[in-house]
């Protein structure tokens, strides 16, 4: 797939972050090569048919003003079938209630954090959040709302998957209280799906702190249903010391169906709980809109057999693009290379002769060498700078293409 020209801005900056500025200069030395697009996930392509399909199916009044801030009623209900059956629900209808995410799961994420900090206005500014490490950009949600990020970080001694013996020695050294236990078991960026043990660790720890829970369920679908991938949802409304603790979870469907500009997901909670945040505070800023796309994933979603086929290839895929990846970079003496089948990821250290500055070398890999990658701190926004030497390479590309941008990585003298 070649680059979509039409994204790009000419006259105002399209954003703050630098990985644009690299592609530009890139395309400014009119190298004929197309630059190779592997950094926040971007893929222009693989919708399944029959989901663009049902885009001409919605009604008249999918055009217009929604009533229900809980989204489309239609797929509200295809999607707490779907949760139910996906992540082993049965028998727990009673504990919470489903929305959808028409604004993405970003968005909602923010609301939460909103939400919480409102229920301890007298602390706000003094809350505090779990993040496992290396993370996605929660910080970027929760410190506006007030909220001070404690990282629990595996890779201190060695290992990317926290366990509960490491949650254990956590929890024993934080001596200002916990507000906020973030739990993404799919984790981006490793791609590991976390032990049971370790999911019911953190929602211990929350329970032992009186703390909410966010679980960030964006890649959940990547794993076969049939393996039991550990739900973090279930593993919190199974744990009887979490009863009554502010719970939200959302999951992505972008990500599982290549649909990312839709920004359509589910937003799961405590029924007391999804009715503030959908009807209170996300009121405040946004009506339900996006009806027609809300009203194409119900078509998709109840064909069941359709979404299986489609999510077994795309697994197929994955894993067949993650060992052409982790093959190529092999060989090219890379080691130490982290590819868990969890997500559409994998992290590899830079070479030693370079210094401990990621943003450098990775604008070296865009601008020289065409290959645009991310940080293993994945954000749309800039970060201060980590420590660590891994970068993330986003593997949504044809196994040709994955080798290919490897290829130019060591020509350039960027691996090994």
């Amino acid at each position: 797939m070649t680059l979509p020209r039409e994204l790009l801005e000419t006259d105002v900056a399209p954003n703050h972050l630098p990985d644009t500025d690299w592609l530009n200069q890139y395309l400014a030395r009119g190298e004929a090569r197309e630059p190779i697009m592997l950094g926040l996930g971007e893929r222009w392509g693989g919708t399944p048919a029959p989901l663009l399909a049902a885009l001409g199916s919605a009604s008249a009044a999918s055009h217009g003003y929604q009533l229900s801030m809980y989204g489309l009623p239609r797929l509200r209900g295809v999607l707490r079938d779907y949760l139910r059956r996906t992540h082993r629900l049965e028998g727990l209808d009673d504990a919470y209630e489903v929305a959808v995410g028409w604004t993405g799961t970003r968005a909602v994420m923010r609301d939460y954090a909103e939400l919480l900090a409102a229920r301890h206005s007298g602390r706000k500014g003094h809350l505090s959040a779990l993040v496992v490490a290396p993370s996605w950009d929660y910080a970027g949600i929760l410190e506006p709302s007030g909220f001070r990020i404690h990282y629990l970080d595996p890779t201190l001694t060695g290992s990317w998957e926290p366990t509960p013996e490491m949650i254990a020695d956590t929890a024993a050294g934080l001596t200002g209280g916990l507000d906020l236990v973030v739990i993404n078991a799919q984790h981006n960026p490793t791609g590991i799906s976390w032990s049971p043990d370790t999911v019911r660790a953190l929602v211990r720890l929350a329970a032992e702190h009186g703390a909410a829970v966010l679980v960030d369920d964006a890649y959940y679908g990547f794993l076969d249903p049939a393996g039991e991938p550990t739900s973090a949802l279930l593993e919190l409304l199974t744990e009887e010391s979490a009863a009554g603790l502010p719970w939200l979870a959302v999951r992505s469907l972008g990500k599982q169906f290549n649909c990312n500009g839709w920004a359509v997901g589910a937003v799961t909670g405590p029924p007391g709980l999804l009715d503030e945040l959908v009807n209170d505070v996300r009121a405040r800023h946004t009506y339900n809109h996006g009806a027609f796309l809300q009203n194409a994933m119900a078509d998709w979603l109840t064909d069941e057999r359709a979404v299986s086929e489609f999510l077994a290839r795309e697994r197929e895929e994955y894993a067949e693009q993650r060992t052409a990846a982790v093959t190529a970079l092999t060989r090219f003496g890379v080691s130490r290379i982290v590819a868990g089948p969890a997500g559409p990821y994998l992290l590899y250290p830079m070479p030693g002769n370079r210094d401990g500055d990621r943003m450098a070398y990775l604008e070296d890999c865009a601008v020289r060498a065409g290959v645009l990658m991310s940080d293993a701190w994945p954000a749309a926004r800039l970060l201060a700078p980590r420590a660590g030497r891994h970068v993330r390479m986003y593997l949504g590309r044809p196994p040709e293409v994955l080798t290919e941008a490897c290829v130019r990585l060591s020509d350039a003298g960027l691996l090994g």
